[in-house]
């Protein structure tokens, strides 16, 4: 999916709103950090604040939040990522129920392997699908770490367009966001993902 946008954020939203750096030693610990994440305000802004709840549910930090307003982006391209507890409007609080209501830690997430990249997305609404990407691992690894196209090298950059088509990145002008995060954790059963 991709959205142009002339409303850059003029401040990193994440560093602004003070959130927490996530670090491996808060996985698994729960954070609460008494705030909320204000979405809608510019599809840059909220592209923001889903990388950062990408790699906090990568990292299993158990991060307690609500929602204000309303996602730039429709709901099948975060479910997967840790829900709020609630909202602050009525709006909100609906958008934030439905999300919690679909939320399943497992549901669209990459591995890594040596030479390859295995990605699974069983989200509700979604196809279920299993992929493997062995020529270009690389490339989808880096778009995965990159924040802009310009964080590419060039043959990733002419992938960017094709992987935004399979669903499995976000893109807003030059900024990027790959959707699925980084299972780094496996859940107990093993099976429940």
């Amino acid at each position: 999916m991709t959205m142009l946008t002339s409303n850059p954020p003029a401040v990193d939203v994440v560093a602004a709103q003070g959130l927490p750096p996530i670090t491996p030693d808060l996985t698994y610990h729960p954070v609460d950090v008494g705030t909320v994440l204000h979405f809608g305000r510019s599809p840059g802004e909220d592209l923001a604040l889903l990388r950062y709840l990408r790699d906090v549910t990568s990292h299993a930090v158990r991060l307690r939040w609500r929602l204000a307003g309303l996602p730039c982006f429709p709901l099948h391209t975060h479910v997967h990522l840790v829900a709020p507890s609630g909202g602050v409007d009525a709006d909100s609080t609906a958008h934030a129920t439905a999300w919690a209501a679909d939320y399943r830690y497992g549901s669209f997430f990459y591995r890594r392997g040596p030479g390859f990249v295995a990605i699974k997305d069983v989200r509700p609404e979604s196809e279920d699908a299993r992929l493997t990407i062995d020529e270009g691992a690389e490339h989808f690894l880096a778009m995965a770490e990159a924040h802009t196209l310009a964080d590419l090298e060039p043959a990733a950059q002419e992938l960017v367009d094709t992987v935004s088509g399979a669903g499995l990145l976000l893109r807003v002008d030059q900024r990027l966001l790959v959707l699925p995060y980084r299972l780094r954790h496996w859940p107990v059963p093993y099976l429940a993902i």
